[in-house]
């Protein structure tokens, strides 16, 4: 391969990403912006067979369970079982944006890491005992823990105590300081889906609390998704997104396709569930938002600063858009 070929490669992967992946983005909310239209000129909505209470009961655990147990594998064992096994081989924290030791370790993390892998073992346990008379018992006291363990461990712990330890180490101006936010925002996500999680399921609301049961691993599995594309990009560009070859920046490239990759499952699980609603589309929104910020900041780096502020409002147009539309999926 030529060496304009490689420039262009690395252009792709790299600087170019961000803006190529907003307009890969684009066509997708048109997309969606058209169904929902022709859903509405065409009033199918009138035509569609309304469910019985069981059999939207059935369908929705039948798409949860699914749907949960499809991110799992692809959050928890992609993403965060390749660093538990160099955690038990090497006996080292790693880092997967470094490809080393990771430079961060404090008492916060090294509390967090068992925490996480309990709720990741417990959210396995309630999709299989979930909406099963014989494991009634047993989903409700497992419950208990593992939003416990998912409020505290991931959502108040590893989203808030340790960046602020470590990212806002330097103040407000500290180079980590965006991370630190994006960081806190998921785990508001996941501490107040928790909470709804456990408040629905105390008033017997179970359609809802399992809406806000699923959103909370949808939070939680934002790290994993993220750390599974690091991952992915090692392999696909070996060090393309190094940190030393991106002015540190590969780890927000990472988290484009970790923000629309969540997107896409909780539209989809919500569509097949037939809970498109105001619950899934509000942490819906709160990933896109997070997909605009890290967007605007990557085009503003490599590309421009206009460019930047075109392509943000642009999606805050289309996410608007598609908002007001989504009552008609």
């Amino acid at each position: 391969m030529s060496e304009i070929q490689l420039s262009n490669f690395r252009w792709v992967l790299v600087e170019g990403f961000p803006l190529l992946f907003s307009l890969f983005c684009f066509v997708l909310l048109l997309v969606l912006i058209v169904i929902s239209f022709r859903y509405r000129l065409q009033n199918l909505k009138s035509s569609r067979v309304e469910l019985s209470q069981q059999e939207a009961i059935t369908r929705q655990n039948w798409a949860y369970k699914r749907g949960g147990a499809w991110l799992l594998i692809l959050g928890a064992a992609g993403g965060f079982l390749p660093s538990l096994f160099i955690l038990m081989t090497k006996n080292q924290v790693w880092s997967v944006n470094e490809q080393g030791p990771h430079s961060s370790v404090d008492a916060s993390l090294l509390l967090h890491i068992p925490i996480a892998v309990i709720w990741i073992s417990l959210v396995g346990v309630q999709l299989w005992s979930g909406d099963k008379s014989d494991r009634r018992i047993l989903h409700r006291y497992v419950g208990w823990v593992a939003l416990l363990a998912g409020i505290l461990g991931i959502g108040l712990i590893g989203g808030w105590i340790w960046p602020l330890l470590n990212d806002f180490s330097g103040g407000l101006s500290s180079p980590t300081a965006g991370a630190g936010i994006y960081t806190m925002i998921t785990g508001l996500g996941v501490g107040v889906n928790g909470i709804l999680t456990i408040i629905y399921a105390r008033q017997k609301n179970f359609a809802a609390h399992k809406d806000h049961a699923l959103m909370t691993l949808f939070w939680t599995m934002d790290p994993g998704l993220h750390r599974l594309n690091m991952w992915l990009m090692r392999v696909i560009g070996g060090d393309y997104w190094a940190p030393e070859n991106t002015a540190e920046l590969g780890i927000a490239i990472a988290k484009l396709p970790a923000n629309v990759g969540l997107i896409i499952w909780a539209l989809t699980m919500a569509w097949y569930a037939g809970r498109l609603n105001k619950r899934i589309i509000y942490n819906v929104a709160g990933q896109y938002f997070l997909w605009i910020l890290g967007t605007f900041a990557l085009i503003q780096v490599f590309i421009h600063n206009t460019m930047a502020i075109v392509i943000a409002a642009t999606s805050v147009i289309l996410g608007a858009v598609a908002l007001l539309s989504y009552r008609n999926l």
